[in-house]
């Protein structure tokens, strides 16, 4: 009989595959899982059910990326691959960013709680830390380094920036606690200045590849078009929101008339 670990443990495995071959890739270690135990083998299951996060790593790191030319079907141009952009199984839904930033602000909050007080505090290095990230998030913007995207028709745009500002203030919180711990004063502005910057910078990038409808990690990156006919199509990759939401396209190299990635929206 199948015991609640070892389904929780094939779970766990499950969620390092990639979205649309998890459910078939659980469903076979769920029935090898079950042969194994109806052949009386239950010393090694634990073992067994351990194995799978080996075998998920190797289907996450070995996902095809489909590609696709407008220009021909059979005769594709030998461009190179795009960097392939995989989304983390933890931070894959908004609730489970949130979450994960969540565990680590109380973890650094136990950290400078075991730590004796120091000056600046925890707090007060949050505070000083708030004006901070701003000008870090203007900088970026300005210089060109993490733009938003253009959003035509969208209309979560209130959940879009709230989901961005509770993780800029989990992650101060996390870098204010944690500096608070380190005995040297220097250090400790150095770490909080420079791990800040890292931050902002993290979270707008994560921004960048969500869904602006459900905010979960776009994924299923295809290549489009060819260097050649930058003129007559656009260059880039695709990236599609798995429920359905949307489309994201990525431009390799910016243009005059498309210098930014655009959301294609297909709900009405």
């Amino acid at each position: 009989m199948m015991t609640r670990l070892d389904i929780l443990i094939l779970r766990a495995a499950a969620r390092l595959v990639p979205a649309g071959e998890r459910r078939e890739w659980l469903a076979e270690w769920l029935t090898e899982l079950w042969y194994a135990l109806h052949e009386g083998r239950r010393a090694g299951v634990t073992a067994f059910c351990l194995g799978a996060f080996r075998d998920a790593l190797w289907k996450r790191r070995n996902a095809p990326i489909a590609r696709y030319s407008s220009l021909s079907l059979r005769a594709r141009p030998s461009v190179p691959e795009p960097p392939e952009i995989r989304c983390a199984p933890v931070i894959e839904s908004p609730l489970c960013c949130l979450g994960a930033l969540g565990c680590l602000a109380t973890l650094a909050l136990f950290l400078s709680w075991l730590s004796p007080v120091s000056l600046p505090s925890g707090g007060r290095l949050f505070l000083a830390l708030l004006p901070l990230s701003v000008i870090y998030s203007l900088v970026l913007v300005f210089t060109g380094n993490a733009l938003p995207g253009e959003y035509p028709r969208h209309r979560n745009w209130a959940g879009r920036w709230s989901f961005f500002l509770a993780k800029v203030t989990l992650l101060l919180l996390v870098i204010a606690l944690s500096a608070s711990a380190v005995p040297i004063a220097e250090f400790r502005i150095d770490a909080a200045l420079i791990s800040t910057a890292g931050a902002v910078r993290w979270a707008m990038m994560d921004q960048r590849r969500r869904c602006p409808v459900c905010l979960r990690m776009l994924d299923n990156p295809v290549r489009m078009g060819n260097h050649s006919r930058i003129l007559l199509e656009w260059n880039g990759t695709e990236l599609l929101c798995l429920r359905g939401h949307g489309v994201m396209h990525v431009p390799e190299r910016p243009a005059i008339w498309f210098s930014r990635q655009r959301w294609l929206s297909f709900v009405p």
